[in-house]
């Protein structure tokens, strides 16, 4: 009977680099899921603040609340933008929020994935009885 002393470590030198790139792929999904969950709460939060002000200061409100959510949730992003407007609807008003961020990809160089942006908007009525407009 034969012994199969190395054949385990063949095995696992084959199989390392297959397991590191399945590992690493679990870490971009796991950015890119985060992202999109902390992007749509940021522009969630933009559009209800910015809704409670007036309209001159609707888009000051809505970026500095999307910047503070993002530095406060230890983001993924690496950098993103926001974006404001006010529609009118018939005799309402409603405000529109979009978040864009980059999905870091520091340490993923292996997979070869390219900077991937995620975004979401949200809108929020404005509260004419709270509103001075």
């Amino acid at each position: 009977m034969k012994t199969q002393s190395g054949s385990v470590t063949v095995e696992m030198v084959l199989l390392a680099p297959v397991l590191m790139l399945l590992i690493l792929f679990g870490v971009y999904a796991s950015r890119a899921s985060e992202s999109l969950v902390q992007v749509r709460h940021a522009a969630d939060q933009a559009a209800r603040s910015a809704s409670k002000v007036s309209r001159g200061r609707v888009q000051s409100v809505a970026n500095d609340v999307a910047n503070r959510t993002l530095n406060n949730s230890g983001t993924s992003c690496i950098d993103f933008a926001v974006s404001t407007a006010v529609i009118e609807q018939g005799s309402n008003s409603a405000v529109r929020v979009k978040v864009e961020c980059t999905i870091k990809t520091q340490g993923l160089v292996l997979l070869g994935v390219s900077e991937r942006q995620v975004s979401a908007t949200s809108t929020e009525v404005i509260d004419r009885w709270r509103v001075e407009t």
